[in-house]
């Protein structure tokens, strides 16, 4: 079973390489689906090379931007779906392989794979924080990346990985950060290792301008900023990356690495010139007598929801009945109802209901008696004596009154199916008095006004042959009326003429004009009957 599954997955390998984008996208999609993430153990090493292979020569042929982002987001999170031993041998290969044909990439498929460098390097941080930094896997995981790329033994002319590496790794740690100072010393330790011991003088810089120069200048930046009294963010990047360079004591690492015998002689001077840099950074610091401590990772807690009063039963069972209103947030959330027509009892229901609604989003519970419900005689009879007052005050009729707008409001815009049930069945229990009955109407008038009419200036403006003349003052002049004098007040405008289309004439081809010469045989009879005579 196992040769059979290793045979399908080489024969997917093969056709990651085809030249035909479909045959490419559906191989790929078999082994990143169904065959990689079935496997509960590593891969052989050249299965595993063979694999790698296959994708660098998938990325190769993709095209267009969004295609390599798409492609490079698929390959990358592959990392987190996988089991951990097969995750970290996916990154090792990965390492390898892009060391490894790094020589042959051409400059114009070049961004696409710093890209995808960039990606593996995020989803490196992303598979640590899923496994909640655990400090084994943390030195684990950077013993894979320093051996495949720093420390590697190969002959490969790979160093450009490296260089993007060392360029990237603090731009993609940032989002994970702030963590404790025993997991940054181990993420940041392979960095000042190579520092002492590479001989590649391009590598050292990469490092110290991508690593050690941004966090010894956030250092210098926080330090300006709390002497001046600023207030920051404690999320911001000046603190987050500042904090790191004042509390993590970089400066005796430096000395120690640059003061070792094992340091490469030009490497020296480099480590040196950070290690005063620092401590000057670092006596700041304490000389300021502000406290900077690295705060510690926060856990993601769920919020807890107050459920408000609630009523036991006498079996132990606490009923939901004064709780609606209260869950949520405040915000109480009703159930659809399917309403069939004639159906008396859930009406009943849903009267009921409605009462117990009213009640407890007025604070009080459903089974008092005190309870105030609004139904539409009270908002009748609040709104008479609202137009009494407003009469006797002096207000104008067409203001309109505190009781209308939510009316108003509800015929202009939407509103929710529990407020519309609401007041359909209010309007049912109301039908009996006549107060109801105008207020009814008065609401469905006001809804009818409600409505609003577009006004078009252009089709009054612009004349047409089926409509009368605009008046005199709106009127422009057509275009075929005359200029200059003819223009002044009380001048008419001319008449419109109606002007025939242009017909373009056919062009005639014109025939080439041919200049008939003398035959050379009538030539030589004419020079002949000369000679002759």
């Amino acid at each position: 079973m196992e040769e059979h599954a290793s045979e399908v997955g080489r024969s997917l390998i093969k056709q990651l390489a085809c030249c035909n984008k479909t045959t490419r996208e559906r191989a790929l999609r078999l082994l990143l689906k169904s065959w990689l993430p079935s496997q509960s153990q590593t891969l052989p090493d050249d299965d595993a090379k063979k694999l790698w292979k296959g994708l660098f020569y998938c990325m190769w042929h993709s095209d267009k931007p969004l295609v390599q982002s798409d492609l490079v987001d698929r390959l990358s999170s592959l990392l987190l779906s996988l089991h951990l031993p097969l995750s970290l041998q996916y990154l090792s290969t990965f390492l390898l392989t892009m060391r490894r044909e790094w020589s042959g990439i051409d400059a114009l498929r070049l961004d696409k794979f710093y890209l995808l460098i960039r990606r593996f390097v995020s989803k490196f941080f992303s598979l640590l924080k899923n496994n909640s930094w655990d400090p084994e896997l943390v030195q684990r995981l950077m013993d894979v990346l320093d051996e495949g790329t720093f420390s590697a033994q190969d002959k490969f002319q790979g160093n450009g990985v490296n260089y993007h590496i060392a360029t990237v790794f603090l731009e993609e740690l940032r989002p994970f950060l702030p963590l404790k100072p025993q997991l940054l010393e181990v993420l940041l330790k392979p960095f000042i290792s190579a520092m002492g011991r590479a001989h590649d003088k391009v590598l050292l810089g990469k490092i110290r301008s991508g690593v050690f120069d941004v966090l010894l200048k956030m250092g210098k930046r926080l330090l300006e900023v709390r002497k001046g009294g600023d207030e920051v963010d404690s999320s911001d990047e000046v603190v987050v990356l500042g904090t790191v360079a004042l509390v993590m004591g970089f400066s005796g690492t430096f000395y120690e690495v640059g003061s070792s015998v094992d340091c490469v002689q030009g490497s020296r001077k480099v480590l040196f010139a950070l290690h005063s840099e620092f401590l000057k950074v670092e006596k700041d610091a304490a000389n300021s007598g502000f406290e900077f401590v690295i705060p510690e990772e926060e856990e993601d807690v769920p919020e807890l929801v107050p459920l408000g009063p609630a009523e036991v039963v006498g079996n132990g069972e606490v009923s939901r009945k004064g709780v609606k209103g209260y869950v949520d947030g405040g915000e109480s959330k009703k159930k659809k109802r399917k309403k069939k027509k004639g159906d008396a009892s859930d009406l009943a229901n849903a009267a009921e209901n409605d009462k117990e609604n009213v009640a407890s989003e007025n604070g009080g519970n459903s089974n008092d008696e005190s309870a105030v419900l609004l139904n539409e005689t009270v908002i009748a009879n609040l709104q008479r004596q609202f137009e009494k007052v407003a009469e006797e005050a002096g207000l104008d009729d067409g203001v309109a009154s505190a009781c209308d707008s939510p009316e108003a409001k509800s015929g202009a815009g939407t509103v929710s199916k529990k407020r519309k049930r609401t007041k359909s069945l209010k309007g049912k229990r109301a039908r009996d008095s006549e107060v109801d009955g105008e207020e009814s109407a008065l609401a469905k008038s006001g809804e009818k006004s409600a409505k609003k009419v577009r006004f078009s200036m252009k089709n009054n403006l612009v004349w047409k042959p089926h409509s009368p003349l605009p008046p005199q003052s709106l009127r422009l002049p057509p275009s075929a009326t005359p200029r200059g004098s003819a223009l002044k007040k009380g001048v008419p405008p001319g008449p419109i003429r109606e002007m025939p289309l242009p017909t373009k004439k056919p062009k005639l081809k014109k025939a080439r004009k041919v200049i008939k010469g003398v035959a050379p045989s009538v030539k030589r009879l004419k020079k002949l009957k000369s000679r002759a005579a």
